[in-house]
């Protein structure tokens, strides 16, 4: 079973997942914020690698996507930055970002994938690559033994099976349309959703 399936089961099938932008305001912060998210009882961490083009990031997740990258954040700053959270801690964390930052990565996907893999990364999210582009992904990530998270939005409708029975690690249920962000009503029905 993988770490990331592990997580869900002390929680009976729950697990409390923050999200933190690496880099803001420093990379040394973010790593003194996965500590805290641990030692808080997050079961799982997601790790946003920042983008210049964050199109599924509402304004706050946008400034600290600029913020992060104006203070010098590169994607190899952070793979040194996981090396040194996992001499201290082995919880579970997946990165976040967008397919390009990973096409960009030195030689591109195998080169992004083979490095988080390395430094003990245990998944990835790819919020711009559809369920029906995400192979190519997929693969890599397999072979590397990294679970590409599958995402359903409300707009999946029949999709929704399809998408879950194929999906590693778990499932991430987007509850609403549009970008991130807070909201004064979410009209979506997640329950038929999860169910």
């Amino acid at each position: 079973m993988s770490k990331i399936a592990n997580a869900f089961k002390g929680g009976n099938g729950k697990a409390f997942i923050p999200f933190i932008t690496c880099g803001d305001p420093s990379l040394e912060v973010t790593e003194q914020l996965v500590y805290a998210c641990e030692e808080a009882g997050a079961d799982l961490i997601e790790l946003g690698i920042p983008f210049s083009d964050p199109t599924a990031e509402g304004p706050v997740i946008q400034a600290a996507n600029m913020r992060a990258l104006a203070g010098g954040v590169t994607t190899d700053k952070i793979f040194a930055m996981v090396e040194r959270i996992r001499q201290m801690s082995d919880i579970p964390m997946v990165f976040m970002t967008y397919a390009n930052v990973v096409f960009s990565y030195g030689k591109g996907t195998e080169d992004f994938i083979r490095r988080a893999a390395e430094i003990g990364m245990n998944g990835l999210i790819l919020p711009d690559v559809p369920f029906e582009e995400k192979e190519e992904f997929d693969s890599v990530c397999r072979q590397y033994g990294l679970d590409l998270i599958s995402l359903i939005a409300p707009t999946s409708h029949e999709r929704i099976k399809m998408i879950a029975k194929e999906a590693n690690g778990f499932v991430y249920c987007v509850s609403s349309l549009g970008v991130t962000g807070t909201r004064t009503e979410i009209t979506t029905d997640i329950g038929a959703m999860v169910r």
